[in-house]
């Protein structure tokens, strides 16, 4: 079974904004979380031993850069993790707005 790790990105959307999008165009709906080490609130579905996503801001939390520095100016990230369902989630982002895929990695 393959098993992908995307990331998409947005430009324009505040947070908040951004997950009632994912919510919608998944069909799911994302926990809120808070933590310092990855930049105060972000929204998480799933749970990290299996296929998660992955909700947060592109905000170093220890020196403000971006995380992902590639892509500086998308400032909302989506991660999806251990997928084996990466073509079918990419045409939901895609039909949910403003997101954009930027990484697409296949173990």
């Amino acid at each position: 079974m393959t098993i992908v790790y995307d990331l998409y990105g947005a430009e324009k959307l505040c947070l908040l904004s951004a997950r009632g999008d994912v919510e919608r165009a998944l069909g799911e709906t994302f926990e809120e979380r808070d933590s310092s080490y990855k930049g105060g609130v972000y929204y998480m579905l799933g749970r990290s031993d299996s296929e998660n996503f992955v909700l947060k801001l592109n905000i170093d939390p220890f020196d403000g850069d971006p995380v992902e520095q590639n892509y500086p100016s998308y400032k909302i990230l989506l991660y999806v993790n251990a997928t084996n369902r990466s073509s079918d989630i990419e045409k939901a982002i895609r039909q949910g707005g403003d997101f954009k895929l930027l990484r697409h990695e296949v173990f």
